[in-house]
């Protein structure tokens, strides 16, 4: 080859060297906008840019209405600045958005409040991997011609300063200036922004429905096990069966309009049940019911620790101490001190120290006690001030031991069964993606499911949900009907409980009256 030949050759293969680390910069410049697009979601979770399915398909939405969750500057009414304060407890619950939804019975936020605390609480809740919705209600379309371009300009408002997207309440979908028409430009501008906005509504009980389920990526379910329906297992196991049968024939539509999704869950937090403890443990078979399905979750807020409603049906406030007052700690008693000690004292010589056995005991020093264990007296509770009388009556009837602080202490608490449950909702494959089916135990008021990995799934293994709703102790014994679907029999590896269980099988299982059990099956 000529010398000019080997030059140009040789330029040519330098010139793709340089070109290629330029090429990996542009690449990993994209993928950084990319990621930034997908803003607020957990690495590794559906969202994050690694899975192909969205955020919010199988996501935990903590809604909570900002006046009654946590006051921050003492005037005994909840505000913005006071969600961001306990962003590291929503965190450590697992929640992946939280949706600002004042309640109807409490006095809603001023704008100015919501205006000025929003961005700090976006920008904190980004730190904590969490997205933030806002509610959309129908009083910018109430009595006003132009209420359709307000309600869009505030949305865009909204958008802008970070919102993940809107829950359309109740009320906006019964008023009669939502349209089809503006359901469908409220889509639009939703999904015009970076970072899988969306849009999530109420249960539709209007001529809306239809154009909710082209719209709405997230439509919210009939309470299950509500105080109106008997909490047994042939009720809870028809509404069930009922909300996957309507995820499928929504998800067929959504699917031709380019949607797709499914629906959420919601616990009630009113039980048909006569004393606490019996409610206490139903809430651990809702929870399992909720958390082992495929469904994104809806929680309100103090579901999580079994709040009682204050005053018969208005929400309570969140109960995060026994007494829910930020007491200040006294002061620690002074170390006293000789009282001839002068800051500058005269030179003394240094002298050896007698012999030990010569050496008189050191002087008594007073007992100075360091408990590693905060008083519980003295951590945040909801406000350093007595609620304001807008909020009067919504303590919560069981608040001295449904609290975060008892409750993070005991580990069979419903908090800890939540924290555990949602950890498996988002990690555990076959809870994450697989089939599920339901045994018949009606007869026994037991409700029995099994959820299955897909099909060629090599790491997973069938995951075993058992509820008992009665009131005393049942015995189960699965090993013939699991033998007659094919499924694996013999030990159970414990995923989760609401408390101690003795078995370890499929062929005696023993669960106390209420009791809930999740476990997956040995490889």
């Amino acid at each position: 080859m000529k010398a000019g030949a080997r030059f140009a050759a040789a330029s040519a293969l330098d010139m793709r060297r340089l070109r290629r680390p330029t090429s990996l910069l542009i690449a990993s410049l994209l993928l950084a906008n990319a990621a930034s697009a997908q803003v607020l979601a957990r690495p590794g979770w559906a969202g994050s840019g690694v899975t192909v399915e969205t955020w919010w398909h199988r996501a935990v939405f903590y809604r909570l209405d900002p006046a009654t969750f946590q006051d921050s500057n003492g005037d005994g009414r909840g505000d913005l600045a006071g969600v961001a304060q306990r962003l590291n407890y929503l965190q450590s619950l697992g929640a992946d958005a939280i949706i600002l939804a004042p309640a109807a019975t409490s006095p809603p936020l001023s704008p100015s409040d919501m205006t000025d605390g929003f961005d700090d609480l976006t920008r904190q809740a980004s730190l904590h991997h969490l997205r933030v919705l806002v509610t959309l209600d129908a009083s910018g379309l109430q009595r006003r011609p132009d209420g359709s371009n307000r309600l869009l300009g505030v949305a865009r408002s909204w958008l802008t300063q970070g919102a993940a997207g809107f829950y359309l309440d109740s009320q906006l979908l019964a008023s009669p200036q939502l349209s089809p028409d503006l359901l469908h430009q409220l889509r639009t501008l939703t999904s015009s922004f970076p970072g899988d906005r969306i849009l999530l509504s109420a249960a539709p009980d209007s001529a809306l429905a239809p154009f909710l389920q082209r719209e709405v990526q997230l439509i919210i379910t009939q309470p299950i096990g509500t105080a109106e329906n008997a909490l047994d297992a042939a009720t809870l196991r028809s509404q069930v069966l009922a909300g996957t049968e309507a995820a499928s024939a929504t998800s067929a539509l959504r699917s031709r309009s380019g949607v797709s999704g499914l629906p959420l869950l919601l616990a009630a937090r009113s039980l048909p049940a006569p004393d606490e403890k019996q409610r206490t443990l139903l809430r651990h078979d809702l929870a399992l019911l909720l958390l082992a399905s495929r469904s994104a979750v809806l929680l309100d807020y103090g579901e999580e620790l079994g709040l009682d409603l204050a005053g018969g049906d208005l929400a309570p406030l969140m109960q995060w101490t026994p007494s829910n007052r930020t007491l200040q700690a006294p002061a620690p008693p002074e170390i006293p001190t000789n009282s001839d000690a002068t800051e500058y004292k005269p030179y003394t010589p240094y002298i050896a120290p007698l012999p030990h056995s010569l050496n008189p005991s050191p002087p008594s020093l007073p007992a100075a006690f360091i408990s590693e264990t905060p008083d519980p007296r003295f951590l945040p509770g909801f406000s350093s001030a007595s609620p304001d009388p807008s909020l009067a009556g919504l303590a919560a009837p069981n608040g001295v031991s449904a609290n975060v602080v008892t409750e993070d202490a005991d580990p069979y608490s419903p908090l800890n069964l939540y924290r555990h449950l949602i950890q498996l909702h988002h990690q555990n494959p076959s809870l994450y993606d697989g089939a599920q089916l339901f045994l018949d135990h009606d007869a026994e008021n037991v409700l029995v499911w099994l959820r299955r990995p897909t099909a060629g799934a090599r790491t997973s293994t069938p995951v075993l949900a058992v509820c008992n709703l009665t009131d005393h102790n049942v015995h189960l014994d699965l090993d013939r009907e699991l033998s007659s679907l094919r499924l694996p029999r013999g030990g159970l590896h414990t995923l989760a409980t609401g408390s101690p269980l003795p078995f370890e099988n499929t062929q005696d299982i023993v669960l106390p009256a209420g009791g809930a059990f999740l476990g997956e099956f040995y490889r």
